[in-house]
Formats: structure tokens, C-alpha cells, sequence
């Protein structure tokens, strides 16, 4: 776990934490003490890298078919009027 916590640091995640970090002081300095708990998730899921941010949510790309032989062999025949 404390793997996670100090190692991949890059830029994105920087900012995550510390848009999650400016929440927590924000929302103490104004009293709106439910945007807390948001912080701290903001902050958490920066912290141990977690998310869709970290490339969890990510989709395999597509892999394209080529033409078989089979595909070729199709024979296709009018329909009458």
C-alpha cells in the first residue's frame, strides 16, 4: 500500500491533490462541512491513485477484422419483383 502512495506521481495527480486539499480548506473556512467529506475522497483517490484518473477505467482499443476467406464465399441472389 505505501508502494502506491509514493510511487507514478505525475502532474495529474498533483493537481488532483491539491484541488482536493484547497476543497478540505475551503469548505472548513466557509462552514459547509459536508464538502469535507468530498475533499477527502478527492484527496484519497490522489493519494493512493485510484480512479478512472489512474487508467482503471480505461477501454481495450478496437481490433479490426480483416476479410477471411469465408467472408469472400458469400453468394447473394436477387429476390424477385
Amino acid at each position: 500500500m505505501w508502494q502506491r502512495v509514493v510511487s507514478n506521481w505525475n502532474l495529474m495527480r498533483i493537481i488532483r491533490l491539491g484541488l482536493g486539499i484547497m476543497v478540505i480548506v475551503q469548505s472548513i473556512q466557509f462552514k459547509e462541512y459536508w464538502f469535507v467529506l468530498i475533499g477527502f475522497l478527492l484527496a484519497g483517490l490522489a493519494l493512493f491513485d485510484m480512479g478512472c484518473a489512474s487508467g482503471a477505467c480505461g477501454v481495450p482499443p478496437v481490433q479490426h477484422r480483416t476479410a477471411t476467406k469465408s467472408m469472400e464465399e458469400i453468394e447473394y441472389e436477387e429476390v424477385g419483383k
